[in-house]
Parts: C-alpha cells; sequence; structure tokens
C-alpha cells in the first residue's frame, strides 16, 4: 500500500511540473527547447506555389537557407492597403537584396489570382520579388498569424536570418500599413549585429551607426 501512494505521489509531482513548465518553454520532438516566442525560433521552411517574374513556380523556402528572407504576409489580394504595402517594398527592393536578403510576399490567395492582381493593379507592375501562395494557411498557422475566422494572414513580418532563425517580427491591424523603411533598418541592424559579433542597437540606429557593446 505504501508502495502504491508512493507511486501515486511521484506522479502528481510529474504532472504538477509538466503543467508549470507547459507555459514558459515547448520541447521539440528532438529534444531542444524552443523559446516561447517567435523570436529567436527557428522556422519551418515549406514548398509554396508561386508567382514570380511571370511564372507560376514551386519555391522551396529551404533552398534560401544562408541567406537573410523577409517574410511578408499581408490579408488578400484585391484590396486596398495591401497593393500600396507591396508597392513600397518594391520601390526598396534593391536595397533589401543588395543587403543579401530575399523578399516573400505571402496570402492565401491562389499564384493565379497573384498573377491576375498584378496585372490588373498598376501598384504591382514593378513588383520583382516572390508573391507566395499559402492556399491551405498551413504556413500562415506555423507562423502564428493565420485568422481563421476569414482564412486569411493578418498583416505581419518576420526578418529571418541565414540560420532560419526569426530575429524580428512586426504584427498590425489590416486598416494600418507597414513602413518598408522601418523594416530595412531593422533588416540593417540584424546584419549589423551578426557581421559585428553581438552588440546593441540604440534607438534610431542606422546603417554606419555605432553599436553599443559591453564594458
Amino acid at each position: 500500500m505504501k508502495r502504491f501512494y508512493l507511486v501515486l505521489t511521484c506522479i502528481i509531482f510529474f504532472i504538477y511540473g509538466a503543467v508549470n513548465n507547459a507555459g514558459t518553454s515547448i520541447i521539440s520532438k528532438r529534444g531542444t527547447t524552443r523559446p516561447d516566442t517567435i523570436i529567436g525560433r527557428k522556422v519551418y521552411l515549406p514548398v509554396l506555389t508561386a508567382f514570380h517574374k511571370g511564372e507560376i513556380k514551386e519555391i522551396d523556402l529551404k533552398d534560401y537557407r544562408g541567406k537573410w528572407m523577409i517574410l511578408f504576409f499581408y490579408p488578400a489580394d484585391f484590396t486596398f492597403v495591401c497593393p500600396t504595402e507591396l508597392k513600397e517594398l518594391s520601390d526598396y527592393y534593391s536595397d533589401f537584396t543588395g543587403a543579401g536578403a530575399e523578399i516573400f510576399a505571402i496570402s492565401t490567395d491562389s499564384a493565379y489570382v497573384h498573377r491576375a492582381w498584378q496585372k490588373d493593379n498598376v501598384l504591382l507592375k514593378n513588383v520583382k520579388f516572390p508573391m507566395l501562395s499559402d492556399r491551405s494557411g498551413s504556413f500562415s498557422r506555423a507562423m502564428g498569424v493565420y485568422e481563421s475566422s476569414k482564412g486569411t494572414a493578418i498583416r505581419a513580418s518576420f526578418i529571418v536570418d541565414p540560420d532560419g532563425v526569426v530575429v524580428a517580427a512586426e504584427y498590425s491591424h489590416e486598416s494600418i500599413g507597414r513602413n518598408s523603411g522601418e523594416l530595412l533598418r531593422k533588416l540593417d541592424a540584424a546584419i549589423a549585429v551578426r557581421k559585428g559579433g553581438g552588440g546593441f542597437c540604440p534607438a534610431g540606429w542606422t546603417e554606419g551607426s555605432e553599436l553599443i557593446h559591453n564594458k
């Protein structure tokens, strides 16, 4: 009987510890601890259908490991704010690629709708980056940006480093457009920290400015 109570006590303590730790970390199947938030997490990189350079094609995001990536989720094609965001991104595109990054615009629309939208909207005529189709919403769900009531992604941007780890994230309501210049500034800051072997970027930091280092 005493053995039974001892085993029962151990089980209770085990369950209690598991419940308490559930909110502080996530353990992957490989046994490694995953960060609580998206920052610092290695992202799942799927194969998605895309409209890119006038063609419908498959793009495997794993092929871009080793490069900086901008994952730019938006609600839907043929809307009001989204084309202005993609237009501004296209204006900055050479700055992003010059820094060694590739941009991926992502929504739950099909690649064929992407093609029709770019053909229809003059703001998108100079878009050169891939427009990915997350038709099932699986990638949006994996990134925590899927709005199930609408079947679309929210406005969300992620900067992913060459190791596939998220170093910056931004979310906003569908009525609020993002600033590509600020996104580029954050990319420059992330690159500077990586190249500098650490350090910190103060508020308003711009490319070429000094980093803060612990003394």
